[in-house]
């Protein structure tokens, strides 16, 4: 939700045509930043009530519309008002947080998709026909064959140790 209602910013709006500077209107309207009403006061220059209207969806941004954005601002030594002004961006924060991205990860970090991963859809169990069933069956067979016999020999490998193991003893007794 936005902070300022519509008819809020309407107001500062007015009180601006009237000639009260931003200072004076944020003391009017207890707005804790004049710098808000600045902000206003461009948009609704630049773009009429619409600009004041708060957008609700959030738009995805190119990455190359990214680095677009942020070569004009530096080729032009612009704020980042002023840049977000010149594309239409609502955000001025945004900018600043793909100033940071570039900073920091290079253009590859512009190009980033963010958010969570799409959900791939779960494999659906194929159907198997009867000498596919057939042939996993004498699998299953001879896997738990092989089981049998791993447990077999283990089973053997312990009572030869053990028998090893008495017949040591038993000699180490009798001396």
């Amino acid at each position: 939700m936005s902070k300022y209602a519509v008819e809020t910013k309407l107001k500062t709006i007015e009180l601006y045509k009237k000639g009260l500077g931003s200072r004076q209107i944020q003391c009017n309207l207890n707005i804790p930043s004049h710098s808000t009403i600045d902000r206003w006061i461009i948009l609704f220059k630049k773009y009429g009530k619409a600009g004041l209207i708060t957008k609700r969806t959030r738009k995805k941004y190119s990455g190359q519309f990214k680095l677009e954005v942020l070569n004009w601002r530096k080729e032009h030594n612009e704020s980042y008002q002023a840049t977000a002004l010149k594309y239409g961006i609502s955000n001025t924060g945004i900018i600043a947080n793909w100033q940071r991205a570039y900073e920091e990860g290079g253009i590859d970090a512009l190009f980033i998709k963010q958010g969570r991963p799409t959900m791939h859809k779960k494999a659906k169990h194929k159907k198997i026909n009867k000498s596919e069933l057939s042939e996993l069956e004498r699998l299953r067979l001879e896997n738990r064959a092989l089981y049998v016999e791993v447990e077999y020999l283990k089973k053997l490998d312990a009572l030869v140790q053990k028998r090893g193991h008495l017949k040591k003893k038993d000699e180490s007794s009798q001396n």
